[in-house]
């Protein structure tokens, strides 16, 4: 009977991280629909959102980790794209085609740069600062990595973007279509 409770308990708890240990012990008919490696667009578009549920998982969801890189209302990170206006910028169709692949378009300022030094040293990340003396990139992980400009190899721009794919993935569709209506409503 502890293990059931156990099971029950971690299985939905708010941090998807403790969540997800306890899922695989959930019968399969009883676990939580998540979008999965799979995401059908028009599923998600489909679903009525709500902004200020949306606004919870931007802000405070593991899985969906937004704020890992963008920040908004003085929370997250300011390493990707001001999303302020994002609603402004893309209708929803677009915002979660955006998401999903992210690595379509990208901001030129937002390219990815892989750096080679002649030790062999390997770096990617955005540049954010190219001087004569050094070349300072920051990763997905908001880590600063500086390199003098004598080591460098070889410098060459990514087709990737930092942000990476299926973000969606351990939400429900629910979820994602909460997120979306919360973006399209920054304005």
């Amino acid at each position: 009977s502890v293990r059931i409770e156990a099971i029950k308990v971690g299985s939905r708890h708010s941090s998807a991280e403790v969540r997800d240990l306890f899922e695989r012990f959930v019968p399969e008919s009883e676990r939580v629909a998540r979008l999965g490696e799979s995401i059908d667009p028009k599923m998600v578009l489909a679903l009525a959102g709500n902004a200020r549920r949306g606004r919870e998982v931007f802000l405070n969801n593991t899985a969906a980790q937004c704020k890992s890189c963008h920040r908004l209302e003085g929370a997250g990170e300011p390493l990707g794209p001001d999303l302020a206006r994002i609603g402004a910028k893309f209708p929803k169709a677009e915002m979660l085609r955006e998401i999903l692949e992210p690595s379509r378009t990208i901001d030129p300022k937002f390219s990815t740069y892989i750096v080679e030094t002649k030790q062999g040293q390997v770096f990617n990340g955005l540049l954010i600062e190219k001087t004569e003396h050094e070349l300072v990139l920051k990763d997905a992980q908001n880590r600063v990595t500086r390199v003098p400009t004598v080591d460098v190899e070889q410098v060459a721009t990514q087709a990737r973007s930092l942000m990476p794919e299926l973000l969606l993935r351990d939400l429900t569709g629910q979820q994602a279509a909460d997120l979306l209506e919360f973006l399209g409503s920054l304005k």
